[in-house]
């Protein structure tokens, strides 16, 4: 007989409840700021044509140890 284990999916939920408040948190966040730009008069954003470059920009940024 399958059996189901109340306390893990207590904790599953709860883990899951904690990561998408989060994820709203950090919506909340990005509509702030898109809501700030557009308020002060921005309607577009330029970006450099290789996107690869954006990526390796964010790449070096994240480094924990840069030698």
């Amino acid at each position: 007989m399958p059996t189901l284990d109340i306390d893990e999916n207590i904790k599953r939920l709860r883990a899951n409840i904690e990561h998408m408040s989060q994820e709203i948190f950090r919506l909340q966040g990005m509509l702030q700021t898109f809501t700030d730009l557009k308020r002060s008069g921005l309607n577009t954003i330029e970006l450099p044509n290789d996107p690869q470059g954006l990526e390796n920009i964010e790449e070096e940024s994240t480094q924990e140890n840069p030698e």
